[in-house]
């Protein structure tokens, strides 16, 4: 596993460090959308005998190959109706969510007592966590949500090519995935090293068997993405006019924030009990340097969903679970516990 992280790493300091190509196209939402399933679309699948492409969703032309996608879809992933494709988009790919558990256990805001876990429940969580952190100092927060990402647009391209899902199924469907995608990442650069990190890691939980000959198929797609022309280098990192917010976390629980918070950077946040008559999550976020006198202020503060701040700092996420009475402050190497 040191070998294939050592090569991570030095893919992620080759690609990373080189400026996007300035001659590359502005691409729309729909396109960029395509272009995020990368890895997935460049598979062969039974009955689509071409690459999909990328700039609109690729359709079967005969009864034949529908139904041979469709019996792929059905031996491959339990895919036969819209439902059992959210249902294995979620289930198999499920990767993002699991990292997004282990930074509450490496941040000390754990999300459930590890001795609540049978013994094999134990067992697993233990080889995955260990697996995950070799890709820790890699990814930091950006997890791997782009191997989901890429996974789950793949998987619903297919199942649009045959007719399980209309186009404007698969538009609203992908739509979460993309807001996602521009919360975590701002080059494919930074996506590909994500995606790279959560191959690996998917893989992994299930063996070392062939890991180093998964490794090297996705390392090479990734640098024909890359590599001058490659899709991903032919085409810009699509920024939407306005932001977009992604739902990263299931409740609709609020917070407090100071307005100078939301004006400049947020750089402490402590949790309290949350207020009963509200949906509160109890944090509250400020500047780090507010006087008292503008913290005692109310009109000095706004209130927002816990979601909205999760959006622009992500690596929050990490100690949401923290009980009330713990502080955190923004430092030099990230966030550390204050007493």
């Amino acid at each position: 596993m040191e070998k294939i992280v050592n090569a991570i790493t030095v893919f992620k300091n080759r690609y990373e460090s080189i400026a996007e190509n300035g001659s590359a196209k502005i691409v729309g939402r729909e396109e960029f959308t395509l272009l995020l399933s990368g890895i997935a679309t460049c598979r062969k699948t039974p009955g689509i005998p071409v690459h999909m492409g990328y700039e609109t969703l690729y359709h079967c032309d005969d009864e034949a190959s529908v139904q041979q996608v469709k019996a792929h879809l059905e031996q491959m992933f339990g895919v036969k109706d819209k439902d059992s494709l959210m249902k294995a988009c979620y289930h198999i790919y499920s990767g993002c969510s699991e990292y997004e558990q282990f930074m509450t256990f490496w941040n000390g805001a754990p999300l459930f007592d590890r001795k609540q876990l049978n013994e094999d429940g134990e067992k697993g969580f233990s080889r995955c966590i260990k697996l995950a952190e070799y890709f820790r100092p890699i990814v930091g927060e950006k997890g791997f949500y782009a191997w989901d990402i890429n996974e789950r647009i793949g998987l619903c391209r297919t199942a649009a090519a045959c007719g399980i899902i209309s186009d404007e199924e698969f538009w609203e469907i992908t739509d979460m995935w993309v807001c996602q995608a521009q919360v975590f990442y701002h080059s494919f650069a930074e996506y590909a090293v994500s995606c790279l990190c959560g191959a690996i890691y998917e893989m992994g939980r299930y063996g070392d068997d062939d890991l180093g000959q998964f490794f090297e198929i996705n390392l090479n797609v990734l640098e024909h993405l890359l590599e001058e022309g490659g899709a991903w280098q032919r085409a810009r990192w699509y920024v939407p006019k306005e932001r977009e917010w992604a739902v990263l976390l299931d409740s609709n629980t609020g917070c407090i924030i100071t307005k100078k918070a939301l004006d400049t950077q947020m750089n402490y946040m402590y949790r309290e009990e949350p207020m009963k008559e509200y949906p509160d999550s109890g944090w509250r976020f400020f500047a780090g340097d507010e006087p008292e006198d503008y913290i005692g202020n109310s009109e000095n503060s706004s209130v927002c969903a816990l979601n909205t701040i999760c959006n622009l700092y992500p690596e929050i996420m990490a100690f949401i679970y923290a009980e009330p009475g713990r502080k955190f402050g923004r430092h030099e190497n990230g966030w550390e516990e204050e007493t």
